[in-house]
């Protein structure tokens, strides 16, 4: 912190915070998770579309295969937020 280096200075109290604590919609959620698959280069995001309900998030759609269903699926959980991820994905090759 930039604080401790002001001369004279002898603690710094960090009182931030929000308040109160607002959690991300279920619209909110399902687009941060398209966002990540968007990103990853290994997932077709183009042919997957994700909804939530509550904290858990579906992924519909098709992957050419198991091995992408299966990314797809990691990415979704690793999105903040999410509690429970129902992969729906067919794999077509």
């Amino acid at each position: 912190m930039l604080a401790w280096r002001v001369p004279g200075t002898r603690d710094v109290i960090d009182g931030l915070g929000v308040e109160p604590p607002q959690a991300d919609s279920e619209d909110e959620i399902a687009d941060a998770v398209a966002v990540v698959l968007d990103k990853d280069p290994f997932v077709g995001a183009g042919r997957i579309s994700v909804s939530a309900r509550g904290s858990v998030v579906a992924l519909e759609g098709a992957v050419r295969s198991a091995e992408e269903k299966r990314i797809a699926e990691h990415d979704a959980w690793f999105v903040f937020g999410v509690n429970g991820v129902e992969n729906r994905l067919a794999i077509v090759p």
